[in-house]
């Protein structure tokens, strides 16, 4: 830094800035301490643009290891501010304190200054931003014990009483995460003993994201104590009355059966590798696994090993398309392992998948991605833009593939609202002769679910199966008829009822 000498024009970082050469900039800033401080004026600059790209440099500094500690003093409270800007902004300032707590070394003033910061955006509950101030306040779970353990409570407080899903789901996302990235057996098992708590929640989404969570932090059994796990098993009874909720907690049953109860005595993780049966292999034996059909040893690897998991998620858009299917499996399986930051990245790739020939391609990438809105609903933006494109194309694959993650979201949100929003989906769909076909077989298969609407929504349907019977030659009239049965049916039970 400092090194020779150069003439540095603000306009010109700005300009650059705007036309989006940041690594032109960044490599300035690290070598020269005038062309830094602009960066750092430009965080305050008129444009949005400019203020996100500013702080790209900065976090792309913090990378390289060329932001020391003097130069985090100069910066920290604009990126502090800059968490409250439009959400583009806030979120590439979230992003850079994520990368200062990844990093390590603040002072405990600074971090103090990074959690209250990123505390606020989780109680803001805004979409995508407090799922991002979530993984970063995770990271204090193995950078500032101390002021991870300050804030366990607060955020099970939230929890319990917040009426905001949002903030909810960051509150046990920050938790979750927290606890992962802890070696600190006290706070570990703080968590996990809580957490085990919320499988009693009244709300049913606490209770689901409550075994989702546990289920993540078994990767990290090691840490356990005999306390901790009993309580699971116990607390984990509590929900057979619920058949997804039961399987998720007969899975977690079966994972901590498999953790030798020796008492108060730490399993270490290599012995938690050896009764997964993974201690012998690691990031280079991946594609070998693949190929044996070792899938599910890969499952294990990847939950206890980030490389692993990076190399997955990378798969799914490999040129390779048994790879992607061999990484589609993997990761359908590791949902509850994936932090926000690695959730955002899949979608696309799960999204494509959507458009498979193959019916068990759509249906898992389908499920995978229901998981991954359970876990983190501020991807909902992205949801609601996918299924936009692929019913606006008219299309019968991609028809076929909308209403395959509208069918998995619906189980995981079976209210009136969303199901008179499928409605009108399936309405559009209905009357379209090239998505006709796809769709009635769609109705067919969830013909069960048409119990859970209300007269009115049935009634418009029953309406528009009517308006299509004896079309194009009468060749859907069989699965129609039966459906227009079905639904006389049901309006005439719950019209008695």
């Amino acid at each position: 830094m400092g090194v020779g000498e150069i003439v540095v024009e603000k306009e010109g970082i700005r300009e650059d800035l705007l036309k989006w050469k940041v690594k032109e900039v960044t490599k300035l800033a690290a070598l020269y301490d005038d062309a830094f401080q602009v960066v750092v004026e430009l965080l305050e600059d008129k444009d949005p643009q400019v203020r996100a790209n500013a702080l790209q440099v900065i976090k792309d500094l913090i990378k390289g290891g060329n932001l020391p500690p003097e130069r985090v003093g100069q910066v920290l409270e604009r990126v502090i501010e800059l968490t409250r800007d439009e959400e583009k902004v806030a979120l590439k300032a979230i992003e850079v304190l994520n990368e200062l707590l990844a990093r390590g070394e603040l002072t405990d003033d600074e971090y103090e200054m990074v959690t209250q910061a990123l505390m606020d955006v989780v109680k803001g509950g805004m979409p995508i931003l407090s799922e991002y101030a979530a993984e970063g306040l995770g990271k204090l779970g193995s950078v500032a014990v101390k002021i991870a353990r300050k804030i366990i409570g607060w955020l099970f407080n939230i929890v319990r009483s917040s009426k905001d899903r949002e903030v909810q789901s960051a509150a046990i996302a920050t938790l979750t995460e927290m606890a992962y990235q802890t070696e600190d057996r006290t706070l570990f098992n703080e968590i996990a003993d809580k957490m085990a708590d919320l499988i009693e929640h009244p709300d049913p989404y606490i209770r689901e994201r409550a075994l989702m969570s546990i289920d993540r932090l078994l990767s990290k059994a090691h840490l356990l104590t005999k306390r901790s796990r009993i309580k699971v098993l116990k607390k984990s009874q509590s929900v057979s009355g619920d058949v997804k909720l039961a399987a998720m907690a007969n899975l977690i049953r079966e994972k901590l059966e498999k953790v030798e109860e020796t008492g108060e005595e730490v399993i270490t993780k290599e012995e938690l590798k050896k009764k997964l049966e993974i201690s012998e292999y690691g990031p280079e034996d991946v594609e070998r696994l693949l190929d044996a059909g070792k899938t599910e040893v890969v499952v294990e690897l990847a939950k206890i090993d980030q490389v692993v998991l990076s190399k997955i998620l990378d798969m799914l858009s490999s040129d390779d398309p048994m790879r992607r299917a061999d990484a589609l499996w993997v990761v359908s399986r590791l949902t509850t392992h994936l932090t926000p930051s690695d959730a955002y990245s899949v979608l696309p790739a799960l999204g494509e998948f959507l458009k498979s020939n193959n019916p068990w391609m759509r249906k898992t990438a389908a499920e995978t991605m229901a998981d991954i809105y359970t876990l983190y609903p501020g991807t909902s933006q992205f949801f609601t833009s996918l299924l936009d494109v692929l019913l606006k194309s008219k299309k019968k694959r991609d028809a076929e593939g909308a209403l395959e993650l509208i069918s998995s979201l619906w189980k995981r949100m079976p209210t009136p609202e969303f199901s008179k929003a499928i409605m009108l989906v399936v309405k559009d769909l209905l009357e379209e002769p090239s998505t006709r076909g796809v769709t009635l077989r769609y109705l067919a298969r969830e013909s069960e679910r048409l119990l859970e609407m209300d007269v009115e929504t049935l009634k418009g349907l029953e309406e528009v199966l009517k308006g299509i019977y004896g079309v194009e030659g009468g060749k859907h009239d069989n699965i129609i008829a039966a459906l227009i049965d079905a639904i006389s049916g049901i309006i005439q039970m719950k019209s008695t009822a």
